[in-house]
């Protein structure tokens, strides 16, 4: 699809993967509709997208809330009078063990990472049917292609079926002239770490788990581990290290989403050797299994060196405020 002067919707567009990309189509001549829950955020995007000569509009919106979706809708057609690109970003993260987890935390993820593409779906497709024409962009990530690459079951569930989901429209689509792209990144330097959920494992070591996050938090968005972690992977190296890829940044994620758009490419998976992961589960299911447990048994020691040092030497990774 051609971007020059298509009109872009793009929920999660506050920061992260959704600001950048809301950002790089509009350098690439598109008006675009800002959907999050950060107004904030969302002024400062619109500026961005302003200066670059584009029309940008500003909607706050609950992606778990049809209601708010459908007013995204209403007021895109309204200002912008039609819709050629969604894109499905909004997205968070859960942390802890899956037995532990709460059916609540279990329905806020859900409601978020899938309901709330599915609301983008629904209300939109329609409108994109109708004229024959559109563009749909789905944010998943490398966990929905491969179950061992985060440790958070609840949030890999979630990416499956945002993966699923999209093959499944780029079929259906294909000969309706709508383009379907689900992009599937590895760790990329945003936010998300900020939003996320903490599910306590009562072992005695959460509050250093909180004390990591909180870094990972602040890590994330500069692309890199805390010092310490980082000292710890090189020391450790083998499948840990493998498991912990370079970060990606989101401009490079919208890079390749532009890229997407414009040669109608279902599949975006950064960094490529990502790949390997994705050919090796599909190649020997049972070999994969054995391997990704192992791996997690190598992670788990790997967190609780973390752990012990940090409590036994009253390690704190963020300076007090």
């Amino acid at each position: 699809m051609e971007i020059q002067g298509k009109i872009a919707v793009v929920t999660g567009a506050a920061s992260g993967i959704g600001r950048s990309t809301a950002i790089a189509l509009a350098r690439e001549g598109a008006d675009v509709v800002l959907a999050d829950l950060n107004r904030e955020g969302l002024t400062e995007v619109r500026g961005e997208i302003e200066k670059l000569g584009r029309r940008g509009l500003a909607i706050p919106a609950d992606v778990t809330k049809l209601n708010d979706i459908q007013n995204l809708y209403d007021q895109s057609i309204s200002e912008m009078g039609r819709v050629d690109i969604l894109m499905n970003n909004a997205g968070v993260h859960m942390s802890g063990p899956v037995e532990k987890t709460a059916v609540d935390d279990w329905k806020w993820i859900v409601d978020i990472n899938l309901w709330g593409v599915i609301n983008g779906i629904h209300v939109f497709l329609p409108h994109m049917l109708e004229r024959g024409n559109g563009y749909v962009v789905n944010t998943a990530s490398s966990a929905g292609l491969v179950g061992a690459l985060d440790r958070s079951i609840p949030y890999t569930m979630t990416k499956f079926a945002v993966v699923g989901l999209s093959e499944g429209l780029a079929v259906y689509l294909r000969d309706k002239g709508i383009g379907v792209t689900v992009i599937c990144p590895g760790i990329v330097s945003t936010n998300i770490a900020a939003s996320q959920r903490f599910i306590p494992v009562g072992d005695g070591h959460d509050e250093s788990r909180r004390e990591l996050l909180k870094a990972f938090e602040v890590n994330f968005k500069q692309g890199k581990f805390p010092d310490f972690v980082s000292d710890l992977i090189s020391s450790l190296g083998g499948s840990v290290a493998a498991a912990l890829p370079s970060f990606i940044s989101p401009e490079r994620v919208a890079e390749e989403t532009i890229r997407a758009i414009r040669e109608n490419t279902f599949l975006v998976v950064l960094p490529g050797a990502l790949m390997e992961f994705v050919k090796q589960r599909f190649q020997d299911m049972e070999g994969y299994i054995r391997k990704a447990a192992q791996m997690r048994a190598e992670q788990d020691k790997f967190f609780e060196a973390i752990f012990t040092h940090m409590e036994r030497t009253s390690t704190k990774l963020l300076p007090k405020r």
